[in-house]
This record gives structure tokens, C-alpha cells and sequence, in this order.
């Protein structure tokens, strides 16, 4: 990872996940609960994510060390609430972009391959 993407996902941690997790789950942003693998403690990080065909699509622009992702690796298990609706899943799996980007739109489409993200979390709807 670049300095410049650490940098970003400092601040994404620090300041911008804070406030976006006021409304995520909602509309837009996705809001995943998941609980810490060294802590035991419940947290929630706002992510983008669609729900196709019993799984779940959430992008991992920062790649797969991420301590969210991390922690439901561990778990194995996570909810995930998109537009209001709770799911609970597990069996995490990074797939990549072509796995993944039918289940977006082609607005997330366009935006992801923009930014080149080429790893994805899929996650089995319980």
C-alpha cells in the first residue's frame, strides 16, 4: 500500500467512518458489525455493499488487512446491514473483480474499476 492510500485510510478510520456510520445501513453505505479478534469488542465500519443471490459484495479497496475484514476472517461469521435490512453471514472469501462486479452497479462498476480495486470480500447470507 502507498503512503498515500495509508494516509487516506487513516483519515477514512479517524474522522469519515465516524460520521458516515450516522446514517449507513440506510441508504448508500453499508454498516458491518463485527467483533474484534484480540478484544472480544463489537464494532461497526460503514462499507459499500450489495446483496446478490445469497451473498454479499463489499469492494476492499485498502486490500484484505484491514482490521474489520481481519476480524471477520477470524470469526468466520458478521452482519451486515444494506437499505435497513440485517443479514447475517459468513464463510468470508476474497474473490476478485470479476467474481464481484456483476452484483454492483454500473455506477459502483464504473467507480471501482476507476480506482482499480481488485479484491473483494463475499460473504454467504445465512
Amino acid at each position: 500500500m502507498t503512503r498515500k492510500h495509508e494516509a487516506v485510510r487513516k483519515f477514512n478510520r479517524a474522522v469519515y467512518n465516524r460520521i458516515v456510520r450516522l446514517f449507513a445501513g440506510k441508504f448508500v453505505y453499508a454498516l458491518v458489525r463485527h467483533t474484534g479478534r484480540k478484544s472480544g469488542r463489537e464494532y461497526s465500519t460503514p462499507v459499500v455493499a450489495e446483496a446478490k443471490n445469497d451473498f454479499i459484495f463489499i469492494p476492499l479497496p485498502y486490500g484484505a488487512d484491514t482490521d474489520w475484514y481481519l476480524n471477520i476472517q477470524a470469526a468466520g461469521k458478521c452482519s451486515v446491514k444494506i437499505k435497513s435490512k440485517i443479514y447475517s453471514a459468513g464463510c468470508p472469501v476474497v474473490v476478485d473483480a470479476d467474481s464481484a462486479l456483476p452484483a454492483f452497479s454500473n455506477f459502483h462498476q464504473k467507480a471501482f474499476k476507476r480506482f482499480k480495486i481488485e479484491e473483494y470480500l463475499r460473504l454467504k447470507v445465512n
